[in-house]
This record gives structure tokens, sequence and C-alpha cells, in this order.
């Protein structure tokens, strides 16, 4: 169905020279400045149960994000104490910033568990830009975005997180899983 916009239509004088509107929107953003200048006055004399604002007072409270935030990307360690990653590059070749490295180590024959793993595998998270493409493109449920997001390194080469840092066990990840789970399979690849 079409839609077709009426550019025929006549303002009048007053609607033209947008002063009805002008002053509605600096009545709005004056109304939000000093709610929120003046809005926790109350909460502390206890006159109201609940702070009108919402400011975090960040050292002692901490927000809970939703399921959905894309923190730092960790790395899926099963019940066998196995990273799920088979160090197939596609969350390599995924990422826009070129932020992970990864060294495949592949099996010598000897082993039958597992054909190929990453022995090397490394994100800068100095230029990560935590888009989400590496979680993606994993084929097999190895790297998600997690709810974490503070840093507090002072030194580059510091930010380079390798496997020992990125892992996280699946109990953990749990409701990341579920919830990409539940994106992807409303596709129909």
């Amino acid at each position: 169905m079409a839609y077709y916009v009426n550019r025929n239509i006549k303002l009048t004088w007053w609607e033209r020279i947008y002063i009805p509107e002008i002053l509605r929107g600096m009545y709005i953003t004056s109304r939000h400045f000093f709610l929120n200048l003046f809005g926790f006055i109350p909460y502390f004399l206890g006159k109201a149960k609940n702070r009108t604002i919402f400011t975090v007072y960040y050292p002692e409270q901490i927000v809970e994000y939703p399921v959905a935030y894309r923190g730092r990307p960790v790395l899926a360690v099963n019940e066998n104490d196995r990273l799920n990653c088979v160090a197939c590059g596609l969350c390599e070749a995924a990422c826009p910033a070129y932020c992970i490295e990864i060294l495949p180590a592949e099996n010598s024959g000897k082993q039958n568990e597992v054909e190929r793993w990453p022995k090397e595998f490394t994100i800068d998270m100095a230029i990560c830009i935590f888009c989400g493409f590496c979680e993606e493109a994993c084929p097999e449920e190895a790297i998600f975005m997690s709810n974490e997001c503070e840093f507090d390194m002072l030194d580059r080469k510091q930010m380079k997180y390798g496997i020992d840092k990125l892992s996280k066990t699946t109990e953990e990840l749990k409701d990341r899983i579920e919830f990409t789970r539940q994106i992807t399979g409303k596709w129909n690849y």
C-alpha cells in the first residue's frame, strides 16, 4: 500500500513562524532541567519514597544490565573444561576492528576428542568496539558478549586479553546463551 503526502497544505501565518512549537520545546527542556536539578531533594527529606530522577551513585550502586547488553566478549568453557571454540576464524574475519587474533592448534592424531582448538586466542580490548559481530559469526556458540564493561587499566599492553582472562563457564553465561538462541532461532537460514 502506497502512502501519498499532500504537499499542498497551506500553513497559517502563526504556524509558519513556529513560535508555539519553540515555546513548547523550551518548556519541556526547562522542566526536565529543573526536575533533574532539584528532584533529589524530596527523597532526601523523606517526603517521597522513590527518587523521581534516575541517578546511579556508581561505586555504591551498580546497575543491573539487561541480557541483551553487549559488554566485553568472553569465551565459553563447556562442562569438560574445554573451550567450545574450534579456531575456525570466523569471528576474526567478522571483526570490523581487527582486534581478534587466533592461533589454531591441530590434533596430532593421538587425541580423538577434539579435532582443532585455539592455541592462542587474544582480543585487544583497547580497540574492540563491542559490536557483537563475533558472537553472531560463531557457529559453535563459543564467543559471547558479557555484561562486563569496566576496564581499569592505564597501560594498553594490559588490555590484550588471552584465553585465561576470556574464559567463562557456560553456567555463568546461561542467560546470554538462551538469549542468543532465541534471537538466531527466529531467522530461517
